[in-house]
C-alpha cells in the first residue's frame, strides 16, 4: 500500500519537474539568443552610429497555399479560342469533351477549323460548320451537334482507318490540296504546334 502511495505521488511530481525544467531551458535559450542579438547590435552600432530602426509589423495571419494538379488541355484550348475571338470560345469545354469522347488529339478539331474557316469566323452563317464539311454545305443544328458529328467522323472515318497525321488525313479530307503541294496539311500542322 505504501508503494502505491509513493508511486502516486512520485509520478505527478516527476512530470511537474520535467515541465519546469523544459520551461527553464527554453527561457535560458531565449535569454542567450537575446544577449547574442544585443551584443551584435552593439558591435554594429559602434561601427556605424547612424542606424535607422522601425518596428516590425504585427503578424496578421498565415498565408497558406496549395498546388492543385489537373488537366491543362481544356484550359489551353479555351485560351486559344478566346485569343482568336472564335465564336466557339464559349463552348470550348464541350469541344474538348467531344474530342475526348472519341479519343482525338484535343488540338486536331481546332487546327482543322482554323484552316477551314479561321475558327468559324468565315463559315456559312448559322451552319455551325467550321470544318468545311461538304465544302461548307453541311449545316449542324448547334455547336454541340457539330462537335459530336465532327469528332465522330474524324475518329471513325480517318483515325480508325489509320489516317492519323494531317498528311495522311489530307488526301481524303482535302484532296485538291494534294495536287498543289499539301498546304492543307501544312496549315493543320502549324496550328497543331501553335496550341502546344
Amino acid at each position: 500500500m505504501k508503494h502505491l502511495l509513493i508511486l502516486s505521488i512520485w509520478f505527478p511530481l516527476t512530470l511537474i519537474t520535467l515541465f519546469i525544467s523544459l520551461f527553464t531551458y527554453q527561457q535560458i535559450t531565449k535569454t542567450k539568443q537575446l544577449k547574442t542579438l544585443v551584443k551584435n547590435e552593439i558591435t554594429l552600432l559602434a561601427k556605424n552610429p547612424y542606424r535607422v530602426y522601425s518596428a516590425l509589423p504585427k503578424t496578421v495571419g498565415r498565408i497558406t497555399s496549395a498546388v492543385k494538379t489537373g488537366d491543362a488541355r481544356p484550359v489551353i484550348l479555351c485560351q486559344y479560342l478566346e485569343k482568336h475571338n472564335s465564336p466557339m470560345a464559349p463552348y470550348c469545354l464541350q469541344l474538348f469533351e467531344a474530342g475526348e469522347k472519341y479519343e482525338l488529339d484535343y488540338r486536331l478539331m481546332t487546327a482543322i477549323a482554323m484552316c477551314e474557316s479561321n475558327l468559324c469566323k468565315k463559315s456559312p452563317p448559322n451552319s455551325f460548320n467550321c470544318w468545311g464539311f461538304e465544302n461548307g454545305a453541311t449545316k449542324f443544328l448547334s455547336w454541340e451537334h457539330a462537335f459530336e458529328r465532327v469528332a465522330k467522323t474524324l475518329k471513325e472515318g480517318y483515325i480508325d482507318q489509320g489516317l492519323i497525321t494531317p498528311e495522311q488525313i489530307m488526301p481524303k479530307y482535302a484532296p485538291p490540296s494534294v495536287a498543289i503541294g499539301g498546304p492543307w496539311a501544312k496549315c493543320v500542322n502549324q496550328f497543331l504546334e501553335e496550341q502546344e
